[in-house]
């Protein structure tokens, strides 16, 4: 029998999607598609050579929050993305949340993941987190992640070799960045990519020094065309 190719992944993806499906439906039908394509043997190979001994594919991966982010591909139409994580052994993810919904399935060894309830009533800069479930996933295994506070969770690889897992995501209902939950000091934090990132440590550090230059340069920034998220962290800054 032949294998689910990646070319047929993404057009019954682009279909599914089309018709701008309910969130159950996605991670239904969706799921079954993600079901499919992890028995794709020879589905990264490509893919993890090129990275190996490609320097332009390497320099043309997206930048995203994590650095064991590979993007396999991305909607035309920006409705979904997948991606491919690499997992070491023994690295333990930070508990965290999402900005779309997410269908993750296991390629390679098994990994552990917690799912994580928000009882509190979301207050700025504090959290609690609750774990609500613990399961090892093992390869050709799926679960889901919803946006925001319904899906904050921790994936974990508990082996001693490397692991990959599967990650298709839809078009986000917050963009540029996700948040991290410490739940032993009951606290949360803004985690961007590294390019965004460093302007927000920029934000921060001229709303620490409150000088009258300072304030306008984020003025200014607050009012231009920046992302929202980036207007937001102008506005806090300013408030110091």
């Amino acid at each position: 029998m032949n294998s689910y190719a990646l070319d047929h992944f993404i057009q019954d993806m682009e279909d599914l999607l089309e018709g701008t499906p309910a969130i159950p439906e996605i991670m239904d039908v969706g799921g079954r598609y993600v079901s499919k394509l992890l028995t794709n043997s020879t589905l990264l190979d490509e893919l993890l050579s090129r990275l190996v001994l490609d320097d332009g594919f390497l320099k043309a991966q997206y930048q995203a929050i994590d650095p064991n982010d590979i993007i396999i591909y991305r909607s035309p139409r920006r409705s979904f993305s997948l991606r491919a994580f690499i997992w070491e052994p023994g690295v333990c993810y930070p508990i965290h949340d999402h900005g779309s919904w997410g269908v993750v399935g296991v390629y390679m060894n098994p990994i552990r993941e917690r799912k994580y309830q928000r009882p509190d009533h979301g207050e700025k800069n504090s959290a609690r987190v609750e774990v609500k479930s613990d399961q090892v996933l093992l390869p050709g295994q799926v679960t889901t992640v919803l946006p925001l506070d319904d899906g904050i969770h921790q994936m974990e690889n508990p082996g001693e070799e490397a692991a990959i897992s599967l990650h298709t995501y839809g078009a986000a209902i917050r963009k540029g960045y996700i948040q991290y939950f410490d739940p032993h000091f009951n606290t949360v934090r803004r985690v961007y990519p590294p390019t965004s990132y460093t302007r927000v440590l920029a934000i921060r550090t001229l709303g620490s020094m409150a000088q009258p230059w300072s304030k306008e340069v984020l003025r200014e920034a607050a009012a231009g065309n920046m992302p929202d998220y980036i207007k937001a962290e102008c506005l806090e800054a300013l408030q110091k």
